[in-house]
């Protein structure tokens, strides 16, 4: 098997049962064990697992009139006769349904030869229920001794998957790995009379548990709930706004993940390969391979090896991401980017055989520029905003709009970091045609490191103007 250890056989045990299926087909399978801790300001409230999920995805590949039906059914029976209602499941589907391919090309093999990312926590793989504990002990001792600070509620989880994955051209690989969802409300009270309590909450995906930044993060998180307490409506109107790793990771996987895929294209709206579609010093890359990335694995979906995709390059469109089916359709091998639920499936950390594979990102990279430090950024951004969380950006991956409430940020006078903000809506396109404005098209700076953050490693951008809706309208244009 590829990459991190696994030991379920989920598809492996149904593939036994099709032997006598007409082809193509193929099954991707996941057992997933989660393990759980919630906690309220008193300490740990409740403690959960191990709950397991066992399941399979059945795809059956049928040629029709030119056309492929394709058929998808998921179960969590794996028994002779439940494999046998699926198949039937599927095969029903698949007379409805007719899409623009000849024929289809499986991957074959075991995934030797496939990249070995590190995905996989040793110690969740080995001992979830211990390795939650001494997080979770980390994680209140790290809120310890601070007056006026708490946290006021939380979860940690941890899941680790064995995904098998088997089809009719002869594939028959698999591997493990662990993923890990952290939710932390910090709240911020007392002090002067009538000031209103000020909350900061953190969502945040890994592959890993990992207590050593928990005291940084925990001066962080403090600072933030505190200065919201203070914090003002932002002046609405155009802006220099820099954006930091966190709030990106927020808004490019779910715009640009169905928009530069095979998907897109396929309907017609995707940017054509060697259009500019960013400003020149903008390099967007899919990096399926990058240790602890919570988009990386060894091989994709469908069981292709994972790689580096350079999408776009000095601005300029240069590549898309296509699964076997999509890469079919349109004349284009797999880029090893099938995925199933899309961005959906991997910002939930849940299970993923429930879906059908089809065209997303992984983990996308930007190249770390000659902007310098956040504190050289802000000082040539000047006059403006600086975004330290976005509430619900809400990015629409059709259009790759979005919008959302900034839920604390701070203005930028002369170069500096001033007071905190809050409210009013920063929003726009992220990514739009030749001479239409757009997040991509307008960035002013590119930060010198770039920063893991679930699915993006990007460094922190300035972007000269967004526009950001507000009750006040600012005296002079940033």
């Amino acid at each position: 098997m590829s990459g991190s250890v696994a030991t379920a056989d989920t598809a492996f045990r149904v593939a036994e049962h099709l032997k006598r299926a007409s082809a193509p087909w193929d099954v991707f399978g996941e057992r997933i064990t989660t393990h759980e801790i919630h906690f309220g300001p008193r300490g740990i409230e409740l403690l959960r697992g191990p709950i397991v999920l066992e399941g399979y995805g059945l795809r059956l590949l049928r040629s029709r009139d030119g056309k492929i039906g394709v058929g998808y059914q998921a179960s969590t029976d794996a028994s002779v006769d439940g494999v046998a209602s699926t198949l039937e499941a599927a095969e029903s589907v698949s007379r409805y349904s007719a899409f623009p391919a000849k024929d289809v090309t499986l991957p074959t093999g075991t995934g030797t030869g496939a990249p070995r990312p590190e995905i996989t926590d040793p110690a969740v793989w080995a001992d979830a229920p211990r390795a939650l504990a001494n997080y979770t002990s980390a994680l209140f001792a790290a809120f310890q001794n601070r007056p006026g600070i708490g946290l006021s509620f939380g979860s940690v989880k941890t899941r680790k998957t064995e995904v098998t994955m088997a089809n009719s051209s002869g594939l028959s690989a698999g591997y493990g790995h662990t993923r890990v969802e952290l939710e932390v409300a910090v709240k911020s009270s007392g002090g002067a009379e009538g000031a209103p309590p000020g909350e900061y909450w953190v969502t945040a995906f890994d592959r890993r548990l990992d207590a050593t930044p928990l005291p940084r993060l925990a001066d962080d998180w403090s600072r933030y709930a505190s200065d919201a307490r203070r914090a003002k409506a932002p002046p609405g109107g155009e802006h220099a706004v820099v954006l930091p790793p966190s709030v990106l990771e927020a808004i490019l996987p779910a715009s640009l993940g169905y928009k530069l895929s095979g998907r897109a294209e396929l309907r017609e709206m995707a940017p054509a390969i060697g259009s500019t579609v960013g400003a020149p010093q903008v390099t967007l890359e899919d990096d399926g391979t990058l240790p602890w990335a919570f988009g990386s694995s060894p091989l994709d979906d469908e069981g292709t090896p994972q790689r580096r995709r350079t999408l776009i390059r000095n601005g300029v469109t240069t590549e898309l991401l296509y699964d076997a089916l999509h890469g079919s359709a349109l004349n284009h091998a797999s880029t090893g980017s099938a995925f199933r639920g899309g961005f959906a499936s991997l910002s939930s950390g849940g299970s993923s055989f429930g879906s059908a594979p089809g065209p997303s990102c992984t983990t996308l990279t930007i190249p770390g520029g000659d902007g310098g430090s956040d504190e050289e950024l802000i000082e040539a951004a000047g006059e403006g905003i600086w975004v330290q969380q976005l509430g619900w950006a809400s990015p629409d991956g059709l259009t790759t709009m979005f919008g959302g409430e900034i839920r604390i940020g701070y203005r930028i006078r002369h170069g500096k970091l001033a007071e905190p903000v809050r409210g009013g809506t920063l929003g726009g396109l992220v990514l739009a045609g030749p001479n239409t404005p757009s997040l991509l098209a307008n960035v002013a700076g590119i930060g010198s490191r770039a920063t893991l953050t679930g699915h993006v490693s990007v460094p922190t951008l300035l972007v000269r103007p967004m526009t950001l809706g507000g009750d006040e309208v600012a005296t002079s244009a940033a």
